[in-house]
């Protein structure tokens, strides 16, 4: 009884997998395309645009890295929706078999039907829900071969890049933490030293503008400095991440190559969600490693862009009169 209300249930469940299409890019050539880590704050600064009011936005290489991901797995994301003319396939179909079978005269014949009948009315449905579904039938040893290689769609040793992943961003905040702790006594010296700064005639006892923009520059150059002290102490954790993020990336585009070298059109539509979704994880992969370094260089890049908004502040500043 609860065999055949499984396999009826199922009927009216049978998904629809709709073929996608592999990209020219796997996650390894997506991965050559992330921004190198910069080795000084100029060289982070023009990983940015900077609008001059302060605002910094991904550069070309953070931009294109990140549409290009993007709009892969938007696309691999449209590809496995059905079509309308699929959805309308479908519903008709679970409608005639709800008519069919959904009367009391309907689960009478269910219940009186062999596991065998039970499996052929399976079959029957499928191939009228979903024309291109693959029928049971014997796997050839080359896509045997080829299957083994997609499993489940999921790096078996995805839990441990989790934790390796999650030990280098803690390492990283903490690099960061140190970092704005060198930086924090900056702000008190250059408030003490601008109190010190000589004050203008007539000017209700305040130094002139010339004056202030020109310590508030020197310690912008500080700041850019200590920027250029700290980006490489964050090259170790770039490599540790790769070196994690590595083996899940390679398995996905392994599984991906596999379900192109599928030769069964029937089972290579099948199992297209599956390799798909494995290569999904390795780009998603890819931009892990990406965001470590972006935040670092947007961190180093902000000190050339405060000490740039100084300088176009200094550009219109007054001595003393």
């Amino acid at each position: 009884m609860k065999h055949r209300a499984l396999i009826a249930a199922g009927i009216l469940l049978l998904p629809i997998t709709a073929w996608t299409v592999s990209k020219d890019f796997n996650g390894r050539m997506w991965l050559a395309q992330v921004p190198a880590l910069p080795g000084s704050a100029a060289d982070a600064y023009s990983q940015w645009t900077d609008d001059g009011r302060g605002s910094l936005t991904p550069g070309g290489g953070f931009k294109s890295l990140e549409d290009g991901i993007s709009h892969v797995m938007t696309d691999q994301m449209q590809a496995n929706v059905p079509s309308q003319s699929q959805q309308q396939q479908q519903m008709a179909a679970a409608q005639k078999l709800q008519q069919q079978y959904g009367t009391p005269e309907g689960q009478a014949a269910l219940k009186n039907m062999t596991p065998d009948q039970l499996m052929k009315l399976a079959q029957q449905m499928s191939s009228q829900i979903n024309p291109g579904a693959m029928a049971p039938h014997a796997v050839s040893p080359e896509d045997q071969v080829q299957l083994r290689k997609i499993g489940g769609g999921v790096y078996q040793g995805h839990a441990q890049v989790i934790g390796d992943v999650t030990a280098v961003n803690t390492e990283a905040v903490k690099l960061q933490e140190e970092w704005d702790a060198a930086a924090a006594p900056l702000a008190a010296q250059e408030a003490a030293q601008e109190q010190k700064l000589p004050v203008c005639r007539g000017e209700a006892g305040e130094p002139s503008e010339q004056a202030v923009d020109s310590l508030r520059i020197q310690f912008a150059n500080k700041r850019i400095a200590l920027a250029g002290e700290y980006l490489p102490k964050f090259a170790p954790l770039v490599g540790k991440m790769r070196a994690a993020l590595l083996p899940e990336i390679d398995f996905g585009d392994d599984a991906i190559a596999a379900w192109t070298a599928i030769q069964d059109p029937g089972l290579k539509q099948q199992m297209s969600a599956t390799a798909h979704g494995a290569e999904n994880g390795s780009l998603a992969d890819v931009g892990m490693l990406e965001t470590l370094i972006k935040n670092t260089s947007e961190k180093a890049a902000r000190t050339v862009a405060e000490k740039k908004a100084l300088e176009k502040q200094a550009a219109s500043a007054k001595g003393c009169n």
